[in-house]
């Protein structure tokens, strides 16, 4: 599927250029299979790495017990013959989510920073808590089970986020996050920004590109056959 980052940028940083309640919607059928197509294009280009993501319908990070909380996706990176297995959390959070902000494409650096660091703040409480939640889930060490996954892995927590934030003081899209103390089986966890990759592709003069997500596919194809758009 062909993508513009531009139109990717505006629909989901800027409030103005959406209905209230369409984004939800597009989320529920786009949205983690876009952050973990953008996270695998980065390592694609950025790390000249091989990248799969296993596929949901198959199987999710789970711990195995009665009753606990899962992940989204397991991402498998291969750099080099150095394999890594990241047991990743996608949270699709916009300028249309509660508390989320505008950030246009014309930001400053300034601005863009001031936007990154408030966004981190709003939550990184969730991911240093001692109590489980939504975010700190994640580093819960999951159960690669008997299906896609084989092989040696080095085991990693990732969180992808839709908007612009990190833990750093720069707006790399990239970064380890260091918990302290330590409550469960890690005490980090890897952090993607889909926001700020898309940002660094544009301001290096990139305008569209190709990525697969297969399911968020069939998902607008069965929409388009059943409601046809005259």
């Amino acid at each position: 599927m062909k993508l513009n980052i531009r139109d990717l940028l505006e629909y989901f940083d800027i409030k103005k250029s959406t209905e209230k309640g369409d984004v939800t919607a597009t989320i529920s059928v786009v949205g983690e299979d876009l952050g973990a197509a953008l996270f695998r294009h980065y390592c694609e280009k950025e790390h000249g790495s091989i990248v799969k993501i296993i596929d949901a319908n198959k199987e999710i990070p789970k711990t195995g017990a009665t009753n606990s909380k899962w992940l989204d996706r397991w991402i498998v990176e291969n750099n080099k013959g150095k394999q890594t297995l990241f047991q990743t959390e996608i949270k699709s959070w916009c300028s249309r989510s509660v508390g989320g902000l505008n950030v246009p494409i014309d930001i400053s650096e300034h601005d863009l920073l001031e936007s990154v660091r408030r966004n981190w703040k709003e939550n990184v409480s969730e991911i240093d808590d001692s109590k489980e939640n939504r975010l700190n889930k994640v580093l819960i060490k999951m159960n690669k089970g008997d299906g896609d996954i084989k092989g040696a892995y080095k085991q990693e927590p990732l969180l992808i986020f839709w908007d612009a934030r990190n833990p750093s003081n720069g707006i790399d899209c990239f970064n380890r996050y260091d918990i302290k103390p330590k409550y469960f089986d890690f005490d980090y966890c890897w952090v993607f920004s889909c926001s700020l990759y898309l940002r660094e592709l544009y301001g290096k003069g990139e305008r569209e590109f190709n990525v697969d997500i297969p399911n968020a596919e069939r998902r607008l194809t069965d929409l388009f056959r059943i409601f046809k758009i005259k």
